[in-house]
């Protein structure tokens, strides 16, 4: 009887959780992105130009029921320098790799081969997605408000034709799929997922755009999308708690 109680108590538990985190994101994202424009506007005024932005990226890499890594963090490097050039060239946000880290600890097959879009939001409402959280970006009191990091969870398969995932506001981690980072495999490398999945997880929805960087869709090697950015999309990532805002008449000198 104790059994058979606990777990709904656990399951709504879970979803006050998500609930919360997903609420508390949306509160950060829009008291961010005020102090963000009212920042711009005082630098217009002063005649003075923002620096770029950062964006704090934190790569986990799993390893199979044997232990095995399912990749090399030298694989995922040119995906996170792709993001960097992309996110910078549309948005002026540089993305700052803070670590790229092999999990050695066998993941359970749930966590590395997981379900996608509203099955795998399902499944971190049943506390299915602990393994991720366990091992995501540590965050520390100054990122509770601003510049929590991204994690980035390489996986070894994601169900059905996705290759990443991302549950928005509600979580601080995406997932992509070990392939792409296989530069041997032209049928299955891109280097757009891994920065597409950055830019759900800093709230921007798919675009019908092909040339966009949040079309939906990409076919390696002939029909990968492109990495365009509109400026409504520019102002949504200022906007969000993950990105520190760049400082008024301060150079970019890189990471």
């Amino acid at each position: 009887m104790i059994d058979a109680v606990r777990g709904p108590t656990t399951v709504l538990a879970n979803l006050g959780r998500t609930a919360a985190r997903a609420a508390g994101g949306l509160a950060l994202d829009a008291s961010n992105g005020v102090l963000t424009a009212a920042s711009t506007v005082r630098a217009a005024v002063a005649g003075e130009q923002i620096g770029p932005a950062t964006l704090r990226v934190h790569v986990v890499i799993l390893s199979d029921e044997a232990g095995r890594p399912l990749c090399r963090p030298a694989d995922v490097l040119p995906s996170v320098r792709r993001a960097d050039e992309v996110l910078r060239a549309g948005a002026g946000i540089r993305v700052r790799p803070e670590r790229l880290q092999v999990i050695t600890e066998p993941a359970p097959p749930r966590a590395l081969n997981p379900r996608a879009e509203r099955l795998l939001l399902l499944d971190d409402v049943l506390g299915r997605t602990e393994f991720y959280r366990r091992h995501q970006a540590p965050v520390d009191a100054t990122s509770l408000v601003v510049g929590t990091p991204v994690t980035v969870v390489v996986v070894r398969q994601i169900a059905g034709r996705t290759t990443g995932c991302s549950l928005g506001m509600s979580a601080d981690w995406v997932i992509v799929q070990a392939s792409l980072f296989d530069g041997a495999d032209l049928s299955t490398y891109d280097e757009t997922v891994l920065v597409h999945e950055l830019g759900h997880a800093l709230n921007l929805p798919h675009s019908r755009d092909r040339r966009n960087l949040m079309f939906p869709a990409s076919s390696p090697p002939d029909a990968v999308r492109g990495t365009a950015l509109r400026s409504w999309q520019e102002a949504v990532l200022h906007a969000n708690r993950h990105v520190v805002p760049g400082v008024a008449g301060a150079a970019d000198r890189g990471r």
